[in-house]
């Protein structure tokens, strides 16, 4: 093939990649609040003209991933992206493991449980479960929520190296609450305790009023492949409450945990923060 047209070949090639990975970028913003976004409310996000994203919108359109909104001239996902990113838990092994041991969490605790994975550095919540009554903090699927400020983003963080803790801290962190830990000293501290506890505390570092608890599920390996979490009211808790719900908690970890093949007799499992 001549070197001419094997430059062209590659640049179209290029740009055909570069309009995919764009169309993603597209989906993933309609993921997100307000979930309805006019041509030009993705033009300035993205910093592309409005005829770029007109067809890109289009294509997804075609393609029957989003639906124009006529009455507001914005565009939003349809089922068929629901079917699409369904398909990752319809996979997961962490999923089936943790749905009923977390729906009889729930009868247990006057809270709401969650589900978290790590993903692209935050937890991703890929399960909620609460039952008719429950007032509390309820974290839809989907929700993306940093990992310094939230338990089961601690559990993440204890299975790090401390040197990629550290990394992470030091980029600057943001302080929600009053309570958010944001300097890598005080995180190390919190995660040695972590590490002694077996779970981790998210007391009001996120959202005022709201103390949530969370257990690692852990693998074959021993690796902390996701977290269960139970969000209260601060005040309906206390020691001995708390104390009680930690360790259902742990035992629905526990249980979750077995299911993938994990063996507290055989594994042993390596603490990466309580040494530098």
């Amino acid at each position: 093939m001549p070197v001419a047209k094997l430059k062209r070949t590659k640049v179209a090639k290029s740009s055909a990649m570069s309009s995919t990975l764009r169309c993603f970028k597209v989906l993933e913003l309609l993921a997100e609040e307000p979930f309805e976004l006019s041509v030009s409310d993705i033009a300035e996000v993205l910093s592309m003209p409005r005829a770029s994203v007109h067809r890109l919108c289009s294509t997804l359109l075609e393609g029957g991933f989003v639906e124009h909104v006529v009455s507001n001239k914005c565009y939003r996902l349809t089922p068929k992206s629901l079917r699409v990113g369904s398909g990752y838990l319809r996979h997961s092994a962490v999923y089936r493991a943790a749905f009923f041991p977390m729906q009889e969490l729930v009868k247990e605790i006057p809270g709401t449980a969650q589900l978290g994975v790590y993903s692209e550095g935050q937890v991703l919540f890929i399960h909620s479960v609460g039952y008719p009554g429950s007032t509390h903090a309820f974290a839809d699927v989907g929700l993306r929520r940093p990992l310094h400020a939230t338990a089961s983003g601690k559990l993440f963080l204890a299975d790090m190296p401390l040197q990629q803790v550290e990394q992470l801290m030091s980029h600057g962190v943001q302080r929600y609450t009053e309570r958010t830990t944001v300097s890598f000293a005080r995180m190390k501290e919190e995660l040695r305790r972590v590490a002694d506890q077996g779970y981790a505390l998210n007391d009001e570092e996120l959202l005022p009023g709201y103390l949530v608890i969370a257990a690692p599920v852990l693998d074959a390996s021993g690796k902390t492949v996701a977290a269960i979490s139970v969000t209260l009211p601060v005040d309906h808790s206390h020691p001995t409450t708390g104390a009680k719900h930690a360790a259902l908690l742990c035992a629905t970890g526990r249980k979750t945990s077995l299911m993938l093949g994990y063996n507290p007799l055989t594994t042993t499992r390596t603490v990466r923060t309580t040494k530098r």
